[in-house]
């Protein structure tokens, strides 16, 4: 016969290994190998968080959920299917200035940005092609296309980014004189690597 120590110490292992078990069947249920009284590791991020927009530029809010970022200053005005933001020193049809845009999607835009440049800009005086072509933008289907072309005698740059989120086509786009087109590249690139759909 068992003395009344020896039943209390049976009791405690049997209480001991029953709370072990139903621990480790609770862990198993909940898929974590995380051991008891160590700290869990933070779960890692799909994505670096955003830093905000770079030096010397402004983050902006477009049409259907569109931001992007724009050199400070820069003045913005309406469009028909977004804004145009132009340098305040030397901006219009005639200087440097940006775009980003915002409109029902076309399903296929590499055939239809190749229509359009052969309806609306292959006529266009000095009009040459410097690329247009397929890619992916932030997982989506997107066109980059670049050209000059020549108003009122003087040759320009334009450099546009197209992409199709969610069925609304969005663009960012840079235009400036050829001549100031080394300073106007980078913003456009800025501006293509500052461009969400919220």
């Amino acid at each position: 016969m068992r003395t009344p120590l020896q039943l209390a110490l049976v009791a405690a292992v049997g209480y001991l290994v029953a709370g072990g078990l139903i621990g480790v069947a609770l862990l198993a249920t909940h898929g974590s190998t995380a051991i008891a009284g160590a700290a869990a590791a933070a779960p890692t991020a799909a994505s670096p968080a955003p830093t905000g927009p770079p030096a010397g530029f402004q983050q902006v809010s477009g049409p259907a959920g569109l931001t992007t970022v724009i050199p400070n200053g820069w003045q913005v005005s309406s469009i028909r299917n977004g804004f145009q933001a132009d340098d305040p020193a030397n901006g219009g049809a005639s200087g440097r200035f940006v775009r980003y845009q915002g409109v029902a999607g076309e399903a296929d835009l590499f055939t239809w940005l190749t229509a359009y440049e052969k309806q609306s800009w292959s006529t266009q005086p000095g009009y040459q092609r410097v690329q247009m072509s397929q890619q992916k933008y932030q997982q989506n289907p997107a066109v980059l296309w670049e050209f000059t072309y020549s108003l009122n005698g003087e040759s320009r740059h334009v450099k546009i980014l197209y992409w199709n989120a969610d069925g609304t086509q969005y663009d960012v786009y840079a235009s400036a004189p050829a001549s100031a087109w080394a300073q106007t590249s980078p913003i456009f690139d800025a501006m293509a690597a500052g461009s969400a759909v919220r």
